[in-house]
This record gives C-alpha cells, structure tokens and sequence, in this order.
C-alpha cells in the first residue's frame, strides 16, 4: 500500500509542475492557436448547406382551401464559403407568392414553375456572391383547389306553370323545403327571393310532377329540394 501510495502521490505532483511550467502555457496556447486557425480554415472554405426558406401565399379567398395543402418551406442545397452560409442562414426571408390570378371559379389548380421560385428567393441565396445553389426542393409547386360551402335553407312555396285556363293545378305538399349551396364569404348575399320553385303542368301519363327551379344569384352554386317531388289534382274551375 505505501508503494501505491508514493507513485500516486509521484502523479499528482509531476501534474501540478506540469501545468505552472512554461511547457503547460506552451500547449495552451498552441491548442488556442490551432483552434483559431481550424475555425478560420472552416469560414473560408467552401462548403455545402441546405437552408430552409418560409413560404407564404397570397391572393387566396377565405373560402378556397388546397388539398393537399401547399408546401410551407422550400428546401435550397448551396455551396458557399462557410462564412457566408451561417450569413445566408440567419438572414433568410420569408418568399411570398401571389396567385390570385391562377384561382378562378369554385375549382381549379396553381402551378408555380422553377423559374417563378428562383427569381423569388433572397439574393443572397441566388448567388449575387459566391453563392451556388446545388439543389432546390420542390423545384416547382402544383396545388389543386376548392372552394368551401355552406348552405342555407328555406321553406317556400310551389309555383304552378302552363296551366291551362280554367283548370286549376293543386300540389301535394304544396311547399318545399329548399337547400341552398353558398360560399362562405358571399352567405348573406343571398335570400329567398333570389330563389323560384315551380312545377309545370302535367303531361299525359305523369304520377307525380318534378320540382324545377330558377335562381338569380351569381353566388348560388347549387340547389337541392326535399322532396324532390310533389303529388297533384287537376281541378276544373265552375
């Protein structure tokens, strides 16, 4: 035990001469020097990085929704001096695409071709120095759309059409409950009054008469009846 304790001890105090001598300050410095110069070398070379760029759309109604949804990032590989892409990576800005002049009617698709998104992205990253961009995802953009509905409902009553004089045509029920499909952002635009239900009059041989119907709203994009059908008597009038 005293020997093991005379080389532990031997340890110990060629450690504690060791660091206050001028060898120790020696190899710290050198350790600082060689890591000044390996961060140097590392912000001077050439070097590959892929940045993630935030994308936003404009010029999209309330009501249009994409499914699938369009992609929020866009992923640029470039080669650069190390320096400069931690530059590029703490400057990014989000990339903005207006398509409102793709998003016609209720349905549709948007394409965003290569060129478009290249001239979009921030000049740093385009390479207005060093910079080369290696790769780019996606490289363009596709998105199929639709337009989100809702609907509105009202009781109202049949019309009778080419009634022959001095018949009169009665319906069974002779009100129908009408659904309405509006988009949402043009749901107080409309009323019953842009709405008429009317049956016409019977050919030989019919049962039943089928609901028909007019409306005059640019907003209205569907109508639907319940029941779509109606019973009827043909009265002579005295």
């Amino acid at each position: 035990m005293e020997q093991l304790r005379e080389i532990v001890v031997g340890v110990l105090r060629a450690t504690k001469n060791f660091l206050f001598s001028w060898d120790a300050v020696t190899f710290v410095c050198f350790v600082l020097v060689a890591g000044v110069m390996w961060y140097g070398h590392a912000i001077s070379s050439e070097r590959e990085a892929t940045l993630h760029v935030p994308i936003r759309y404009s010029g999209i109604p309330q009501d249009v929704v994409f499914e699938p949804a369009l992609p929020d990032q866009l992923d640029v590989t470039i080669r650069d001096a190390g320096r400069r892409l931690i530059e590029q990576n703490e400057g990014l800005s989000v990339v903005v695409f207006d398509l409102s002049d793709q998003i016609k009617g209720s349905a549709g698709k948007v394409h965003i071709a290569h060129d478009q998104i290249m001239q979009k992205l921030p000049s740093a990253i385009q390479g207005s120095g060093t910079a080369k961009i290696i790769g780019l995802s996606p490289d363009h953009i596709d998105g199929s759309y639709i337009e989100r509905y809702n609907e509105r409902k009202y009781t109202m009553h049949i019309e009778t059409r080419k009634v022959p004089a001095g018949y009169n045509l009665r319906l069974f029920p002779p009100q129908v409950e009408v659904t309405v499909r509006v988009s949402q952002s043009h749901y107080n635009d409309i009323s019953a009054k842009d709405i008429t239900v009317y049956c016409d009059y019977p050919q030989a041989g019919e049962d039943k008469l089928t609901i028909k119907h007019i409306h005059r709203s640019k907003y209205i994009k569907g109508v639907r009846f319940s029941p779509t059908e109606v019973e009827y008597l043909i009265e002579k009038n005295q």
